[in-house]
C-alpha cells in the first residue's frame, strides 16, 4: 500500500496557517562581513557583564542545574530604582519580543482589534495574527509624522508606538506622547527599543498615564541582544496581568545575571551610547555630502535613499546597491514591500572602522555606470 502523507494543516488553526511568519535580519556565517543589518550594537557589553556571567557559571557550571528566579526579582528591582518606580511596575521577559507578546496575548483577540503605525516593527502583524485579532494600520505620511488623530479614533484595544519609530528613525516627543495617551481610549504601548539613542523618551509618563505602557530591551543599548532580555514598565495593574501570562521561568538565569550587570555599570554604557551618536551624525554628514537623502535619526541607525551616478532614485535603485554592498560582505537592510522605504536602505551604525568601509564602498559604487 502507498505511504499516505501526514497533513499536519488540518489540525491546525487557521489563523497560524494563513500567517507569514516574522522575517529576521540575516545572520551571516563565516567571517569577514561589515555586518549592519539588525541593529546590534558594535561595541562589547559593560566588562561587568562577563565579570558576572564567569562568577555564576563558576568552574563546573552546576547553578545551570537550578531554576532562575522565576520572576527575575533582582532585575525588576533594579530595574525599579532605575525608573524610580516600585517594582511591582517592572515586568522583566525573554527580549521585548517577549514582553509584545504578553501585551498582545492580553489584550488583544477575536473581538478586540490592535493597532500600529505603518512602516513600523514587522513583528506586531505576526503577533496579531497568532491572537487572531483584527490589526488596525494608521500610515505615516512621508515625513513619518505622528497622526495623532487617525491613532486617537482607530477603534483598536491596544495600540502599538515605535518610538523612535523603525525603519525611520524619527522620534516622538514625550508632550506628543502624552497628548496621544490622553486622547487614546486604550491600551497604548510605546516600544522604545531605541530609545536610550534617542533626546528623550517617554518612561516618566507611566506614572501619570495609567493605561500607557512603555517596553524596553538590553539588545542595542546595553549590547546584550544574544542574551536575550527586555521589560515593561507600567502601572502595577498592567504588570499584574502580563505576569499572569507569561510563561513560567520566562528569563534565564544568565540573562537575569547579564542584565543585572549591565543595569549596574551606567557609566559605561553613556559612553558608548554617545559613541554610537556620534558616528550616526558623522555618517548622516557624509550621505547629505553625497547628495542622498538621509532622515534625521534618534536610533541606532540611519534610513538613507542612494542615488546612482546619473542622479537616479527609488527602488531599483535601493535594491541594486543592496546586492552590489551584500557581494562585498556588506550587509545593510532593504525593505523593498512599503512605498514609503522601497527606495532606501536601512543602515545600522557600526564601529568607525565599519562605517569607514561601508562609505568607501558608497563612493566606488557611485563610480560605476549604472546599467541601461
Amino acid at each position: 500500500m502507498p505511504k499516505k502523507t501526514f497533513k499536519s494543516r488540518l489540525f491546525a488553526n487557521s489563523n497560524v496557517i494563513a500567517m507569514h511568519a516574522y522575517t529576521p535580519g540575516e545572520q551571516p556565517a563565516g567571517s569577514g562581513w561589515v555586518k549592519l543589518n539588525t541593529n546590534e550594537n558594535p561595541y562589547p557589553p559593560s566588562p561587568q557583564v562577563a565579570s558576572a556571567l564567569r562568577q555564576e557559571i563558576r568552574r563546573d557550571g552546576a547553578r545551570l542545574r537550578l531554576y532562575p528566579n522565576p520572576t527575575g526579582k533582582n532585575l525588576r528591582e533594579a530595574l525599579a530604582k532605575h525608573h524610580d518606580v516600585a517594582a511591582d511596575w517592572i515586568l522583566a521577559g525573554n527580549g521585548s519580543d517577549d514582553i509584545l507578546n504578553l501585551l498582545m496575548r492580553v489584550y488583544s483577540g477575536p473581538g478586540r482589534a490592535a493597532g500600529m503605525t505603518t512602516p513600523s516593527y514587522s513583528l506586531y502583524p505576526v503577533l496579531a495574527q497568532l491572537q487572531g485579532c483584527k490589526l488596525i494600520e494608521v500610515p505615516f505620511g512621508n515625513d513619518f509624522a505622528l497622526n495623532g488623530a487617525g491613532i486617537a479614533k482607530c477603534r483598536a484595544n491596544i495600540f502599538f508606538l515605535t518610538s523612535p519609530n523603525a525603519p525611520s528613525g524619527v522620534g516622538f516627543t514625550p508632550s506628543q506622547i502624552a497628548a496621544l495617551a490622553k486622547k487614546f481610549p486604550g491600551i497604548l504601548v510605546i516600544d522604545e527599543a531605541y530609545a536610550p539613542f534617542a533626546r528623550d523618551n517617554a518612561a516618566h509618563l507611566v506614572k501619570k498615564y495609567p493605561r500607557l505602557v512603555v517596553t524596553r530591551t538590553f539588545s542595542k543599548a546595553y549590547s546584550l541582544a544574544g542574551m536575550r532580555v527586555g521589560y515593561a514598565l507600567a502601572h502595577p495593574g498592567i504588570i499584574e496581568l502580563l505576569d499572569r501570562a507569561r510563561d513560567s521561568y520566562n528569563l534565564d538565569r544568565l540573562a537575569q545575571t547579564a542584565a543585572l550587570a549591565a543595569i549596574g555599570d551606567p557609566a559605561y554604557y553613556k559612553k558608548t551610547i554617545a559613541r554610537v551618536v556620534r558616528t550616526r551624525e558623522a555618517f548622516r554628514k557624509k550621505i547629505s555630502r553625497l547628495g542622498w537623502f538621509a532622515q534625521p535619526s534618534q536610533a541606532n541607525f540611519v534610513l538613507i535613499e542612494p542615488a546612482n551616478s546619473c542622479g537616479q532614485t527609488g527602488p531599483d535603485v535601493a535594491a541594486a546597491l543592496f546586492a552590489w554592498l551584500k557581494d562585498r560582505k556588506i550587509l545593510v537592510r532593504y525593505f523593498g514591500k512599503h512605498p514609503l522605504t522601497h527606495a532606501s536602505l536601512r543602515v545600522t551604525i557600526g564601529t568607525d572602522q565599519e562605517m569607514a568601509a561601508l562609505t568607501a564602498a558608497l563612493d566606488s559604487w557611485l563610480k560605476l555606470a549604472p546599467p541601461r
